[in-house]
């Protein structure tokens, strides 16, 4: 999972060469998927458009699956979208998968969507037109029934589309609609097995059928063979989280309750959080952590963060243990289940 994130010191153009050097080197090491990140007007994470960096990774590689977690649905036009995803599908031969959500109720919901209303009002509306036109069904105007997205989709009802989902409603609308979860770095092993069953038992009171992806969840995931090397990263980690959601774009009027503010005691709490639950630390610590998130969550798609480090080779190297010495030792453990398992 790339964020796109810029430390101190780093230009755009050297984050995003970062971000396409890791794309590419993910591939030869044989993971499964990419996803890339969307975030509008930060200084600190500089790609504004997932769709758009999707399509140059998809062009960049030739057999790495590239997702986006997410596209913030409600800020584009839903059919736009979905001509955009039937489009990508169509030129990558099935290798982009779509993840979308609500994002933060930022400032871009006044620059770029219609305000406030339409961050409270969810991603409902917008997600049932995303998925009517992937099936075909762009307008319910009978007037425009002979209106289709062209291209269309390789082989409908088109590509993987994933909900990031954070609270109950979204979780039942994700089930409603049989699309698997995303779940983010904020939610431990536990909490992620409660949202899960959650969502089970809301689509089997619908009757609804099983997904046909496993959910997906993200978490940082740094090889650091000396523990204050792993202490120092999640420590920066802690600050960058509480600095990004106290930014001045992601407070916007009437928001219901503030972020904790950026305190040593904040960022402290948050770093402890992230050292006792994350797959950071030595090899060892690592597999067992995916192992336990794995397990636990029933979750089969992870999206590893793998950006701790502001140097790209100090990047690259920790995706490459984590891709040579971790995940092996995961999908052994995991037994026939790692089969499902996809990174």
């Amino acid at each position: 999972m790339l964020a796109t994130d810029r430390h101190p010191g780093q230009g755009v153009a050297d984050v995003l060469a970062r971000t396409v050097e890791v794309a590419r080197r993910a591939e030869e090491l044989g993971l499964d998927d990419v996803w890339v990140t969307e975030h509008h007007f930060l200084d600190t994470a500089v790609n504004p458009s997932a769709l758009t960096l999707a399509a140059y990774l998809l062009a960049k590689t030739e057999s790495l699956h590239v997702g986006t977690a997410v596209t913030v649905l409600p800020l584009h036009s839903p059919v736009h979208t979905a001509e955009q995803t039937a489009l990508l599908d169509q030129l990558s031969g099935g290798r982009f998968l779509l993840g979308v959500g609500r994002g933060f109720p930022g400032v871009e919901y006044d620059l770029l969507g219609s305000g406030l209303a339409a961050w409270r009002a969810g991603l409902a509306e917008p997600l049932d037109r995303l998925l009517a036109a992937l099936r075909g069904e762009v307008s319910a105007d009978p007037a425009l029934s002979a209106v289709r997205l062209t291209p269309p989709v390789r082989n409908p009802p088109g590509p993987p589309v994933y909900v990031a989902a954070g609270s109950p409603a979204s979780i039942e609308l994700a089930a409603d609609r049989g699309l698997p979860l995303m779940l983010f770095v904020d939610k431990s092993a536990e909490a992620k097995a409660e949202m899960v069953a959650l969502y089970e038992r809301h689509r089997l009171r619908g009757g609804r059928p099983e997904p046909a992806m496993g959910h997906a969840f993200a978490v940082f995931a740094q090889v650091c063979d000396d523990p204050e090397d792993a202490r120092r990263l999640m420590h920066d980690r802690a600050r960058f989280i509480l600095s990004l959601n106290n930014h001045p774009s992601r407070l916007l009027r009437d928001t219901v309750s503030a972020p904790p503010p950026v305190s040593a005691a904040n960022v402290g709490l948050l770093a402890d959080r992230l050292m006792a639950t994350h797959p950071v630390g030595s090899v060892e610590t690592c597999a067992e952590r995916l192992t336990h998130h794995i397990r636990t969550s029933g979750c089969t798609r992870v999206m590893c963060q793998v950006e701790a480090e502001a140097d790209t080779d100090d990047v690259l190297r920790n995706l490459e243990r984590l891709a040579t010495e971790v995940f092996p030792l995961v999908r052994h453990r995991l037994g026939a289940a790692s089969a499902r398992i996809a990174v």
